[in-house]
């Protein structure tokens, strides 16, 4: 008993140590520019550089013997039908858009709560609008700003945005455009972890169980009709 009642007690005292460390901010880094692009994640004491990824020296392949190489040119059998057809033999078109729309809906309901759960510390956004002549990069700066601060405000009602700011100018004697930006951000990760698994029940139960159901119902009318089929061959063969 007291042996148990210790493993109990190493066991809670673990998972009180998994939910404070989730409770703990997960930081992003994320620089843009011509010059520099990188991207960090930060947690606890851990620094994980995200972006540019160290390439790996690949190892040369070894030779397969021939006999393996024609195995391989062999062709596969192909698997008739597939899981949509049969849930459109099943359902028709409505099953499928019905399907369809669920998925859209549970996925735009995660991306919104992942978007309310990530908090902008900082964001700078600097453009360089250039064109061959000066009635051109007047043009392309309207342009430009006519797509960015409305994008920008649909960010910052989306996210907590605590510092940002966009700068977009024409500069006439430039040869091209340029554009750069830096942004610090962070989210919780029990948050991530619970919208997460929010989401997957909601696919599992809304969608994947459905489209299961549908398509065991649709095989049982196939079988059904095929054994009535077959006995009436019989019976006719009888005759």
């Amino acid at each position: 008993m007291i042996v148990l009642k210790i493993i109990g007690w190493i066991l809670l005292g673990l998972l009180a140590a998994v939910l404070l460390a989730l409770c703990v901010r997960l930081r992003l880094r994320i620089e843009y520019s011509a010059e520099n692009t990188s991207a960090f994640m930060y947690w606890l004491f851990v620094k994980i550089k995200l972006y540019p990824k160290q390439k790996k020296e690949k190892k040369p392949e070894e030779e397969k013997p021939e006999e393996e190489k024609e195995e391989e040119k062999e062709e596969k059998p192909k698997k008739e039908g597939g899981l949509l057809k049969t849930l459109y033999e099943a359902e028709g078109i409505d099953g499928l858009v019905s399907i369809l729309r669920d998925t859209l809906y549970h996925t735009g309901t995660f991306l919104s709560s992942l978007m309310r759960g990530f908090v902008i510390d900082e964001l700078y956004t600097d453009v360089r609008c250039s064109r061959q002549d000066a009635a051109e990069t007047a043009i392309y700066y309207g342009e430009v700003c006519s797509v960015l601060f409305p994008l920008f405000g649909a960010l910052a009602s989306k996210c907590r945005m605590k510092k940002y700011d966009i700068n977009v100018y024409p500069d006439y004697l430039a040869k091209h455009s340029d554009a750069s930006f830096v942004s610090k951000l962070h989210c919780t990760p029990i948050y991530l972890l619970g919208i997460t698994l929010a989401y997957v029940f909601r696919l599992l139960f809304g969608v994947i169980l459905k489209i299961v159901f549908k398509i065991s119902g649709a095989k049982k009318t196939k079988n059904s009709g095929r054994d009535e089929n077959n006995k009436s061959k019989e019976k006719r063969d009888a005759k």
